[in-house]
């Protein structure tokens, strides 16, 4: 049976890392992140974080950058992960953000 896993969530940014999504994708082969700052001026924060083993070593996929206002970052991975994690963080304020998300897999 074919597996779908796709949402959409939608928060603001804090002074801390907190997880946008923290997401479990060992089931799903190819999988998509899409990240928009929705805040009409302020910037966020973020990074991507990767663990291939249930409580295994965290790999920083991508390193903190900065989304501005308006802009889109984009994600696509089809190597196997076992948890992909989005954090963002305030940048220029608490800024808004909507991210989707969909992976597919066998």
């Amino acid at each position: 049976m074919w597996k779908v896993d796709k949402g959409s969530k939608v928060g603001t940014t804090t002074a801390s890392y907190v997880s946008a999504l923290d997401w479990k994708v060992a089931e799903l082969g190819a999988k998509t992140i899409l990240l928009k700052n929705t805040h009409p001026s302020l910037s966020l924060k973020y990074k991507l974080l990767g663990y291939a083993a249930e409580g295994g070593i965290e790999k920083e996929l991508v390193p903190e950058t900065t989304l501005e206002a308006g802009e889109v970052a984009e994600f696509h991975y089809d190597r196997q992960w076992d948890r992909l994690v989005l954090q963002v963080i305030n940048g220029s304020g608490a800024a808004t953000y909507q991210l989707d998300y969909e992976g597919q897999g066998a």
